[in-house]
């Protein structure tokens, strides 16, 4: 009897063990298997994240700057003049300050300015620009000067956008009450700033404008005397479709396609589509309130 007693534990015994050796080799295939799953979830989500376009990523960094730049309350613009017409369409405020502190020159540049440079600014463009005219006259006397931009000086205290038109006065600020140069002066010295200074603006909306050149002469392209065509570019795949009008807005995937897809330094670029016809288009970033 004590013979058989002692037998049953060490069954048991050995029954333990190998029910624990079948554990153990359970866990290691577990183990095995979470490793496994573990690499291929990492594989996987270090693919998505590299397929992930980055643009979508700074699209999403330019919504959000946009938001928080809130209402123009200084500006600086140039209108008119002798300019390509789709280079006009296309032309950017000079200057832009925002309440928030954002500060963008020439749709390109970008620098931000804490409130308190923000409000002497508007502060000095009050007094500069107090008593001037919508239009402003120059002295009498004065000749007349043609074909050059009209400069548009603007602020906004709290009541809205009061701007002042004034000819020519980049070329003739003399023929004008020294309070507008001033003025000018003011924007042009803090666009040299944001120039000199600050960081690439960009955003996920563009103004696109395509010019349709109709077809080259064959016989000029080919004896090389088609001077237009001396830079034509083959129509770039993935470039959205273009609208009846001359100019158009475009967002998100589209306006990165273009921003991708054409070089934007202000120059009209000329592309040939599968058709021949020859398409001049340019492009700029569209500001938070445009």
């Amino acid at each position: 009897m004590r013979s058989r007693g002692t037998a049953v534990p060490v069954l048991a015994l050995v029954v333990g063990l190998a029910s624990a050796a079948c554990g153990g080799v359970g866990a290691g295939q577990a183990r095995e298997t979470a490793s496994d799953t573990a690499s291929d979830t990492a594989s996987d989500t270090a693919s998505d994240t590299a397929s992930d376009p980055a643009p979508e990523t700074a699209s999403r960094a330019a919504s959000q700057a946009a938001g928080a730049a809130g209402r123009p309350v200084a500006e600086w613009l140039r209108l008119g003049g002798l300019r390509a017409p789709a280079l006009s369409a296309l032309r950017p405020p000079s200057l832009v300050v925002y309440d928030g502190g954002l500060v963008v020159a020439d749709a390109a540049r970008q620098l931000r300015l804490p409130p308190a440079q923000v409000a002497a600014l508007v502060e000095e463009l009050e007094r500069d620009l107090a008593g001037q005219p919508a239009t402003a006259s120059p002295r009498p006397g004065s000749p007349t000067v043609y074909d050059v931009p009209a400069t548009v000086l603007g602020v906004d205290s709290g009541g809205g956008m009061r701007e002042v038109h004034v000819p020519y006065l980049d070329v003739a600020p003399d023929h004008y009450d020294p309070a507008l140069a001033k003025a000018r002066d003011r924007l042009s010295g803090l666009a040299d700033r944001v120039t000199a200074q600050g960081t690439a603006y960009t955003a996920d909306r563009v103004r696109l404008s395509a010019e349709r050149l109709g077809r080259a002469d064959a016989d000029a392209e080919r004896s090389g005397r088609a001077d237009a065509d001396a830079e034509v570019e083959p129509w770039p795949r993935g470039l959205p479709s273009l609208p009846e009008k001359e100019t158009a807005d475009y967002k998100g995937a589209e306006a990165r396609a273009i921003a991708r897809l054409v070089p934007g330094d202000g120059r009209r670029h000329v592309y040939r589509t599968a058709s021949g016809e020859r398409i001049a288009l340019s492009w700029r970033y569209l500001l938070p309130h445009e």
